[in-house]
């Protein structure tokens, strides 16, 4: 299954722990795709380069090209591309970027996916774009409540945690 992935940048520890969980079950059923900008790319980043050997199923995308990249962003994505990973750039330079070319470049990734997976604390409403660009190119896709600060959370069902879109 393609799983695209996204959700608040801003994460407490018991957020990372719910994301890590995740990825733990998934990845290696699945094939992950990765926007980084603004979302959930170093927890994501940093599980694959925990798990060299799952670097195959992950698809990474940026807006600016590599070369235009920070540390630790560039050597990070460098070394996953070594392991297997696909790196695709939109070759946008802007480093501020309206929704309306967001939801663009976001639509060109999501309507190749069986799933858009948003992990949301509410922070940002803003978080959960792709989930409306899922919607309209017809993809199904679900909002993953994290825990924030309340570490009883992280002990619920999939069905308390996980709310389905469309």
């Amino acid at each position: 299954m393609q799983l695209f992935l996204s959700g608040s940048h801003t994460l407490t520890d018991y957020d990372k722990q719910e994301i890590e969980s995740y990825l733990e079950k998934f990845v290696p059923v699945n094939h992950i795709h990765l926007l980084c900008y603004k979302s959930i790319e170093n927890e994501v980043l940093q599980f694959f380069l925990k798990k060299e050997h799952l670097a195959p199923r992950l698809s990474i995308y940026t807006f600016a090209p590599k070369e235009c990249l920070p540390e630790p962003f560039l050597s990070a994505i460098d070394y996953l591309e070594r392991l297997g990973s696909s790196y695709q750039s939109f070759g946008y330079f802007n480093t501020i970027i309206a929704k309306p070319t967001y939801e663009k470049f976001l639509a060109q990734i999501i309507s190749k996916m069986d799933l858009v997976c948003c992990f949301y604390n509410g922070d940002k409403p803003t978080d959960v774009i792709p989930v409306d660009v899922a919607k309209t190119c017809d993809v199904q896709s679900m909002i993953y409540d994290l825990p924030k600060t309340k570490k009883h959370l992280l002990h619920r069902t999939n069905s308390d945690k996980i709310k389905l879109v469309n």
